[in-house]
């Protein structure tokens, strides 16, 4: 390969500075030309750690000399000399025929020396073929190591950082057994590869291919409870890094109760009468019930049984359960039943009574006892030896010359609105 410059006569002190191998890489001259690449030795590293660099070939003649400088972040911007002008014949030769440059001190020193800390990015070394003097020179080889950390390197270019992102719909939570789709969203959307989701550390399916950027998964399976849901990428492509998504806080919550067995009313459906409102769910934590009158709610009434009553008569009947848990209700609704029936006889508790002087020509007075519940109206009936007597139907009777001599009763029948009359009969009094 020609020279790219002409050599010219160097200064005297010019010489003495490249027999100390000193020359700044900005000598005069026109730049070479790349012809090849350089191993760098190890691979990786330390920035303490010595390196060595292997040219993919020899240097073309008439070069006699190398020179070694490293440009990147911290260095001046021209690159600062990491071997100074050397003979070739200083360095052993590699089986590729090129030869092998040893360092001739660390990253971490040459940091030191342009005057910086932290060892970022990449690095660029370049290997110059040149004469022993002058600024003519015949190519260069290059190398480039990227340094990771503020103390490790490698000679391969670090992979394309990537994001993950998570999302679920529905976002937060969902019932027990219904379907929830995952989202995993990777930056940037040229990375191919896989996702893998997990739940509470634990693989979630299959991997699943990302396409243009996103992988999906819908699952009916997460069990009740509280889950930590992760996406985890993997590339493809090695030139893009993995990643993971944060953790996705999600619940599944309890399904809402289901009825088993829907609502009904049990029970003779009569005044008095007690019936039930019958009904089965299931995952109730408990459950509510309410009394219809003609599909009108009952104010008050909210047992799961209950007492008909006078103001039920003739009327529809029908309750309503709502079973509830942590997640919701569900209410079911019992048919009508009705009218309601009349009610039961009132119920004789204290026996009706005559009071009076019992004799022909006094007034004999009733008094009706006690009944259950209480009556509203009584009606009567005057008896001499059992027998009716004709027209007295009040509740007084002025015993007459035809009574005496006989026992008088006197039946009371007591009346309620929706329920059977009651009948009850007196002791007998004789009249004198």
């Amino acid at each position: 390969m020609h020279a790219k410059a002409v050599r010219r006569p160097l200064a005297a002190t010019l010489v003495t500075v490249l027999a100390a191998g000193a020359l700044a890489l900005g000598t005069s001259g026109a730049e070479a030309d790349p012809i090849g690449s350089m191993e760098v030795t190890p691979h990786s590293g330390s920035d303490t750690q010595g390196m060595s660099l292997t040219t993919s070939a020899a240097c073309p003649a008439p070069a006699t000399n190398v020179i070694v400088g490293v440009k990147g972040q911290g260095f001046p911007a021209e690159g600062q000399v990491v071997v100074g002008n050397s003979p070739i014949s200083a360095y052993a030769g590699a089986p590729s025929g090129g030869i092998v440059v040893p360092l001739t001190s660390t990253m971490r020193d040459y940091a030191s020396t342009a005057g910086f800390d932290t060892l970022a990015g990449r690095y660029d070394f370049t290997l110059t073929c040149r004469g022993a003097f002058g600024p003519a020179t015949y190519g260069e080889f290059t190398a480039p190591i990227w340094f990771t950390t503020n103390t490790a390197y490698q000679d391969t270019a670090p992979a394309a950082a990537t994001t993950t992102a998570l999302t679920a719909s529905p976002a937060t939570e969902v019932v027990e057994g219904k379907p929830v789709t995952l989202t995993a969203t990777v930056a940037p959307a040229a990375a191919t590869g896989t996702v893998q989701f997990r739940d509470n550390g634990q693989a979630l399916g299959g991997p699943v291919t990302v396409t243009a950027g996103t992988a999906t998964l819908t699952t009916s399976t997460l069990a009740l409870g509280t889950h930590k849901l992760r996406a985890a990428f993997t590339p493809a492509d090695p030139a893009y890094g993995a990643s993971e998504s944060v953790d996705l806080t999600y619940k599944v919550k309890i399904k809402p109760p289901a009825v088993v067995s829907a609502a009904k009313v049990t029970g003779t459906v009569k005044v008095a009468s007690t019936v039930t409102c019958a009904v089965t769910f299931n995952g109730a934590s408990s459950v509510a019930y309410s009394w219809l009158r003609d599909g009108t709610t009952i104010s008050g009434a909210t047992a799961r049984t209950r007492k008909l009553t006078s103001a039920d008569y003739k009327h529809k009947i029908a309750c309503r359960a709502k079973g509830t848990n942590s997640t919701g209700s569900t209410t079911s609704t019992s048919p009508q039943v009705g009218p309601v029936a009349v009610g039961p006889a009132l119920r004789n508790l204290v026996k009706p009574s005559i009071s009076g002087t019992h004799r022909a020509g006094y007034k004999q007075t009733a008094r009706p006892g006690s009944w259950s519940p209480s009556a509203t109206s009584y009606t009567y009936q005057w008896l001499r030896d059992g027998r009716a007597i004709s027209g007295a139907t009040r509740s007084t009777y002025v015993a007459t010359r035809s009574d005496r001599g006989h026992k008088l009763t006197v039946t009371v029948k007591a009346k309620r609105t929706a329920y059977s009359t009651g009948t009850a009969t007196s002791a007998a009094v004789r009249i004198g």
